[in-house]
C-alpha cells in the first residue's frame, strides 16, 4: 500500500479557469434539456389534439414539461398557475405546447 504523501498543486488562474468553464458547459448542458424536454412536450400535446377528455382528467388544453412546471408553480403559487388567464396567456404564447383551447 502506497500512501500519497504530495498533491498535485494548482494555481488560483488554472483553478479559476475550470470553474469558469464548467459553469459554461453547465449552461449549455441545461439548455440543450430544456430543448430536448419542450419537444417530447410538443409530441405529447400532438397526440392529444381534438381528444375530448382524458379518463379522470378531463380536456388537456395544455401540456408544460414537468420541471417548469414545479418551478412555475413554487414562484407564482398553485392558485395563479391553474388559473383562466394564465392559461388564456400560455396558449397564446406557446401553441404548439395547447393542444385544445379552453
Amino acid at each position: 500500500m502506497e500512501l500519497i504523501t504530495s498533491f498535485p498543486k494548482y494555481h488560483d488562474g488554472q483553478i479559476h479557469d475550470a470553474l469558469i468553464h464548467e459553469i459554461q458547459t453547465g449552461m449549455q448542458l441545461k439548455k440543450e434539456m430544456e430543448r430536448a424536454k419542450e419537444i417530447q412536450a410538443a409530441e405529447q400535446a400532438q397526440t392529444r389534439v381534438q381528444k375530448k377528455d382524458l379518463p379522470g382528467l378531463g380536456r388537456c388544453i395544455g401540456v408544460i414539461p414537468e420541471w417548469e412546471f414545479f418551478r412555475m408553480q413554487q414562484k407564482y403559487g398553485h392558485k395563479e398557475l391553474h388559473s383562466r388567464g394564465f392559461m388564456q396567456y400560455f396558449q397564446k404564447k406557446f401553441p404548439h405546447l395547447s393542444p385544445n383551447k379552453l
